[in-house]
């Protein structure tokens, strides 16, 4: 799946690019428009995840907090003097200190994500500030191309300004 991010100039030329995809099979759950505090957001959809950071927190919670906790296995298992795990055993330990470690990695930045503007549209700001709305449309990897031309052709004023990554980077 991707998610591509259109500058919309106005509500209405949003409207039209959303009952342009819905015409084409495209289900509202797959639009989320974004914009400032004086957007009146009625006929359109809601921000949905793109609303704070919650999922691209969880998703960094979950790969920092796994690999931390296979390390802290890890070194557990070779630091412990006196103490030979092998096998089946040493498997467990780390299967468990990886577990414990995502566990509280997705925990932790779930509720600081919550509390904080999404990550990975940081960067489109200046859109939001300027009036304009962000659209932003999750579709299958097949569709995005016919799905970007469609909607820069029903308004040349529309921007194609890139695209979101499954997995938001760490930093």
């Amino acid at each position: 799946m991707k998610k591509i991010i259109f500058s919309v100039p106005d509500k209405p030329t949003g409207i039209g690019i959303i009952e342009l995809l819905k015409a084409q099979g495209l289900d509202e759950s797959h639009i989320s428009v974004l914009g400032n505090e004086s957007t009146e957001f009625s006929a359109m959809p809601e921000a949905g995840e793109f609303e704070n950071d919650v999922v691209p927190a969880s998703k960094r919670g979950v790969l920092v907090g796994g690999a931390t906790g296979l390390l802290a296995g890890l070194g557990a298992a070779l630091v412990l003097p006196g103490v030979v795990i092998g096998g089946a055993a040493l498997a467990a330990a780390l299967a468990l200190s990886t577990a414990g470690g995502a566990t509280f990695g997705v925990l932790a930045s779930t509720l600081i994500g919550a509390s904080v503007p999404h990550s990975q549209i940081r960067e489109y700001e200046a859109v939001i500030e300027r009036g304009e709305l962000l659209m932003i449309i999750e579709v299958d990897d097949e569709q995005a191309a016919e799905v970007t031309a469609q909607v820069q052709s029903h308004d040349p004023s529309v921007s194609l300004m890139g695209e979101i990554d499954a997995v938001p980077p760490i930093v």
